[in-house]
């Protein structure tokens, strides 16, 4: 019996060799080139607690940062 995720895996394999000439040095130099550039992006995102991101209208504030309405009292005569 044939495990259908262990197939998976190895045609998965199989394509991904095929795509780079079944060289592991280009593969792994392709693998460093892709982490690299995830980095860099990482390094751009707007993460800062210290940045404010732009928001549309009151409602995509948070409860926290919205004023409340605070309402007169009222007194009966």
């Amino acid at each position: 019996m044939i495990d259908t995720i262990v197939q998976e895996v190895r045609e998965a394999r199989a394509e991904i060799a095929a795509e780079f000439g079944h060289d592991r040095a280009k593969f792994w130099a392709w693998a460093r080139k892709q982490q690299e550039a995830e980095r860099k992006a990482e390094h751009q995102l707007p993460t800062s607690p210290n940045k404010t991101l732009e928001t549309t209208g009151g409602a995509a504030k948070s409860p926290v940062t919205r004023k409340r309405r605070v309402r007169s009292a009222r007194v009966s005569a």
